[in-house]
């Protein structure tokens, strides 16, 4: 099986901007233990006129998926917990959908992954027996935080046509 990184495409031109975060900083990272410190839904106002691209894969504040994927998420990964972000733009009356997701994060890595003298990993090496029937999950022992999927999981996305999602093979 193949695993790609999951990041939001930075190149995407007109995209949606908030009116309260500075998302040019360091972003949140939630897991599956932290479902219990989080509202069940939070709203996030946006700035700009409402004709702005909406991406169906956000990295900041949080990691969101639009509303649309929930259940393509749900059924290659159950189990996974969700918290509803209303995006909104006042101004304009428009609210958009994401699921803040938060998933598990797997020590997923293996032996094979080479590193810098300062530790830092110079090439990330999965381990299949550690991934096991995981679609969707974090690496625990990286430094790199994006999400990972499996192939399956990335077609499965690519065939609803996704805006704004960009995958990186990552080497099993």
């Amino acid at each position: 099986m193949r695993y790609f990184f999951i990041t939001q495409d930075i190149q995407l031109p007109g995209t949606i901007q908030y009116r309260d975060f500075d998302i040019t900083g360091a972003r949140q990272l939630f897991r599956k233990s932290d479902s219990d410190r989080l509202h069940d839904s939070t709203p996030v106002y946006l700035k700009g006129t409402g004709m702005e691209a909406r991406p169906d894969f956000l990295q900041r504040p949080v990691l969101m998926f639009s509303e649309r994927l929930q259940e393509i998420l749900d059924a290659y990964e159950p189990g996974l917990i969700s918290k509803e972000v209303v995006l909104i733009h006042k101004e304009n009356s428009l609210q958009y959908r994401y699921v803040h997701t938060l998933m598990e994060e797997l020590e997923a890595v293996s032996s094979r992954t080479e590193y810098y003298p300062n530790g830092t990993v110079k090439k990330l090496v999965l381990d299949r027996e550690k991934i096991g029937r995981h679609h969707l999950f974090l690496p625990k022992d990286s430094r790199r935080k994006d999400p990972v999927v499996s192939l399956a999981l990335a077609e499965s996305l690519l065939r609803r046509n996704v805006t704004g999602i960009c995958f990186e093979e990552v080497e099993v």
